[in-house]
């Protein structure tokens, strides 16, 4: 005799922990649809009983926890996890580097050429909430690393929504855009509440930034300088300070590591989230890679950066995922 059919309410809460590992479910679904019908009650399947929202949306917590690297996770989620966290750092610094680069020109500009508006003062004063961000989650303290970024993020956002900065190609605002949400989205994720967070000292805080300010710092005045005297030879200057700006550097140094990481062999984490990172830099680079009207100067640099970006993000994945660790049952 065979045994009856799962009633409705099982089959749909069975449906919704499908979104978690296969190898978690094998252990502890029973368990948890035992749970959940137990508190859902008696529910004739005429009514149409569904599980309650509030119930899904702790099942994809439950599942974004475990896939990368929370309670009950694999050697293989663990390892994903760790990518996330490093992406959501780096991006992170680099947004904080962004933001104090915006504050370092806007005095500059006040110095050299004209006092700011006060709509924009503000606008990057908010911004520097990226900074904030950075050093909270280098100190360990994810929650207000998680609330400096949404702030930051969403001046971030707002100001590509509203036309700031402005004589840019859509691509480039929609490729800042990718940067800032993949960002919010790596931390957000990836500091879940399994994770324990690494307190860093100061002395590994302030250098890295500080280090890192001081060539878009040395940059901003060659930028004002060629903008300032039009019949200016500006070229060698743009190129310098196009080097010298956030996004020049973060591609330098992804290049430099990618390099480091793929020649001493390290853990695949590492070369995944370098492998994220450069795909953010190669698509956010791509409209200065083309021979456009706008970018005449620089294209060819463009095109280099994003041909050695393709190149080492390829190497990347392919040695990341051949490092992983196997599957469960393979």
């Amino acid at each position: 005799m065979t045994e009856p059919c799962p009633v409705l309410l099982e089959q749909r809460y069975r449906a919704v922990l499908r979104l978690l590992p296969a190898s978690y479910r094998a252990a502890r679904e029973e368990e948890m649809v035992a749970a959940f019908m137990e508190m859902s009650g008696e529910v004739p399947d005429e009514h149409g009983p569904r599980p309650r929202w509030d119930e899904i949306a702790s099942v994809v917590a439950l599942a974004v926890r475990v896939r990368l690297g929370g309670a009950g996770a694999g050697p293989r989620s663990v390892a994903w996890g760790e990518a996330v966290r490093l992406v959501a750092l780096l991006g992170v610094g680099f947004q904080a580097l962004v933001s104090l680069g915006s504050l370092l020109s806007l005095g500059l500009s006040a110095l050299l050429v004209a006092p700011p508006a006060a709509g924009d003062v503000a606008l990057r004063l908010v911004e520097c909430a990226w900074i904030a961000a950075y050093v909270a989650v280098m100190r360990g303290n994810l929650r207000s690393a998680k609330a400096a970024a949404l702030v930051g993020g969403g001046s971030s956002l707002h100001a590509l929504a509203t036309g700031l900065p402005v004589g840019f190609p859509g691509w480039m605002e929609a490729a800042t855009a990718l940067i800032v949400v993949a960002t919010l989205l790596a931390l957000l994720a990836g500091f879940h509440r399994d994770v324990r967070p690494a307190r860093r000292p100061w002395s590994r805080v302030v250098p890295p930034l500080a280090l890192a300010a001081l060539p878009p710092a040395l940059g901003l005045p060659l930028v004002i300088l060629a903008n300032a005297n039009p019949g200016l030879d500006s070229e060698p200057l743009i190129w310098v300070s196009f080097w010298l700006a956030p996004d020049g550097l973060a591609i330098a140094a992804v290049l430099v590591s990618a390099a480091v990481a793929l020649a001493r062999r390290r853990s695949p984490s590492v070369l995944l989230a370098l492998a994220a990172v450069g795909t953010l830099l190669a698509v956010y680079r791509l409209p200065v890679g083309l021979p456009l009207e706008f970018n005449q100067p620089l294209w060819v640099t463009g095109a280099v950066q994003c041909g050695m970006l393709a190149v080492m993000v390829s190497l990347l994945l392919v040695a990341g995922v051949r490092a992983l660790p196997p599957r469960p049952g393979v």
